[in-house]
C-alpha cells in the first residue's frame, strides 16, 4: 500500500510538471507575440498597406510539441489553415488602410491541437506559432515583419474538482463543433496580428 502510494504521488508530480512546463510555454510565446516595436520607419510602413491578400504556408518542418509526437506534423493542418485564412480574412482585408496594396503572409512552424478526447481526459494543451510578413502585391518587397505570432490554448479545466467533475468540465470546454478549437486558436492568432498592423507611435 505504502509503495503504490508512493508511486502514484510521482506520477502525480510528473504529470503535475509536465502540465506546468505547458503553461508556462504558452505564455512565453504569448509574450513574446506580443511584443511589438514602434520603429517610426515600421509604423509608417505599416499605415502606408492596406491587406488586399492572405496566404497561409507551412514550413517543411512544420511539427507538433506533445511528449508523444515531437516533430511529427499534425493530421489537423489542414484544417487549421483552412480556418485560419478564413478568419483573418474576415478580419484583416482592408487593414491599416493605406494605399499599398499588400499581401499578408503567415508561415507556420507549430501546430498542435488536442484531440477532443485528449482534452477530456488529459487536459491536452494546443498552441500555433509562426512568422508573418507583410509584402507588396505588385513588387513582392517586403514591407514589414513579424518574427513570432503565437495562439495557445490550455487544456487544463476543472482541476482540484475531482477526475470525474474534471471530465464533465473539459467535456463542456470541448464541446461544439470538430473545428471549435482550430477556431479558438485562429481568432486569438488573428488579434495578434491585427494589433501588429494596427501599430502606433
Amino acid at each position: 500500500m505504502y509503495m503504490r502510494l508512493i508511486r502514484d504521488t510521482d506520477a502525480l508530480a510528473v504529470l503535475l510538471m509536465r502540465y506546468i512546463s505547458g503553461g508556462i510555454a504558452i505564455m512565453l510565446l504569448m509574450i513574446l507575440s506580443s511584443c511589438v516595436t514602434a520603429d517610426p520607419r515600421l509604423v509608417a510602413a505599416l499605415q502606408r498597406s492596406s491587406v488586399r491578400e492572405v496566404r497561409i504556408e507551412t514550413a517543411p518542418d512544420v511539427k507538433m510539441t506533445g511528449l508523444f509526437t515531437e516533430g511529427k506534423p499534425d493530421p489537423q493542418l489542414a484544417t487549421v489553415v483552412r480556418v485560419l485564412k478564413g478568419t483573418m480574412e474576415k478580419e484583416l482585408i482592408g487593414l491599416p488602410g493605406g494605399p499599398t496594396r499588400a499581401r499578408l503572409v503567415v508561415t507556420l512552424h507549430v501546430v498542435n491541437l488536442a484531440t477532443k478526447a485528449g482534452r477530456i481526459l488529459i487536459h491536452s494543451d494546443s498552441q500555433i506559432s509562426g512568422t508573418v510578413r507583410l509584402e507588396d502585391v505588385r513588387t513582392g518587397h517586403l514591407i514589414a515583419e513579424q518574427p513570432v505570432v503565437a495562439a495557445g490554448n490550455s487544456g487544463m479545466r476543472g482541476e482540484g474538482l475531482g477526475i470525474f467533475v474534471a471530465m464533465a468540465v473539459n467535456a463542456a470546454s470541448a464541446a461544439g463543433p470538430d473545428d471549435i478549437l482550430a477556431q479558438r486558436l485562429s481568432r486569438a492568432f488573428t488579434q495578434q496580428i491585427k494589433r501588429w498592423l494596427l501599430t502606433k507611435k
